[in-house]
């Protein structure tokens, strides 16, 4: 047999592919998925929010760190490739996730731990935190626990404000809607909502809102247009302490 090798889609939407170069179970899973795997019906194709999110986010910070200097942090990166893109673009890359995170880099300390229950001995430059601060209190299927105390989302807003040096930014989306939304498992805003809580916190430098019809994305500008569901809508915010 000649020398085997298949590469596939790393699950947790990284940028990064599995490479296997032995035959067996992994190497048949993958030659199945490299065979037949992307030929899926265009009705099965969601385009999630994350194509708005990360350009969006290197759009940020890229204005306010045109060179890659200063301690960034990132908070729920165990399904996100960005802190390990930062670490790789020469920043000094801070990550914490209540989950395993499979990668390492020079530039990049991994933390497993609860947010607001870890202790950090430094202050960071920019800080950001993608679709994650809505599952504070909601977090059971993530290796948490469901809390009772619904403000833990603000308690993460403040601490993120005081972790945040003198002139530092901070970048934060939230999935929001119309109206409150109930029995979803996680917290949903609407627009007066969020921009209340974080206005307790930091000043907006900037907010963009965009909903999601019929698979596209596009950005919003007001209240009439913001989606019904929370799972077609996203929020995202510039932010600097208070």
């Amino acid at each position: 047999m000649k020398k085997f090798k298949v590469s596939y889609s790393y699950p947790l939407e990284h940028p990064i592919k599995v490479v296997i170069e032995r035959f067996g179970r992994q190497g048949i899973i993958g030659w199945l998925m490299q065979k037949f795997g992307t030929k899926v019906d265009e009705g099965d194709l969601v385009i999630s929010e994350r194509i708005i999110e990360l350009p969006t986010l290197h759009q940020w910070l890229g204005r306010v760190f045109p060179k890659p200097e200063g301690n960034l942090l990132e908070i729920g990166h165990a399904a996100s490739s960005i802190a390990l893109e930062f670490a790789s673009l020469g920043f000094n890359m801070t990550a914490i996730d209540l989950r395993e995170y499979p990668f390492k880099h020079q530039n990049l300390l991994n933390i497993k731990g609860d947010f607001l229950k870890h202790e950090f001995n430094k202050k960071f430059d920019g800080i950001f935190s993608l679709s994650t601060i809505e599952h504070f209190g909601f977090s059971k299927r993530y290796g948490g626990e469901d809390e009772s105390d619904n403000n833990l989302d603000e308690q993460a807003f403040e601490k993120i404000s005081n972790l945040l040096e003198l002139d530092g930014r901070a970048v934060i989306s939230v999935p929001y809607a119309k109206t409150k939304v109930l029995g979803i498992w996680f917290r949903v805003y609407t627009r007066d909502d969020i921009e209340s809580k974080l206005s307790k916190y930091f000043l907006i430098n900037e907010s963009r809102f965009y909903r999601r019809d019929n698979n596209e994305w596009s950005q919003t500008h007001g209240k009439n247009n913001d989606p019904a569901s929370p799972h077609d809508g996203v929020a995202l915010f510039l932010l600097k302490g208070k």
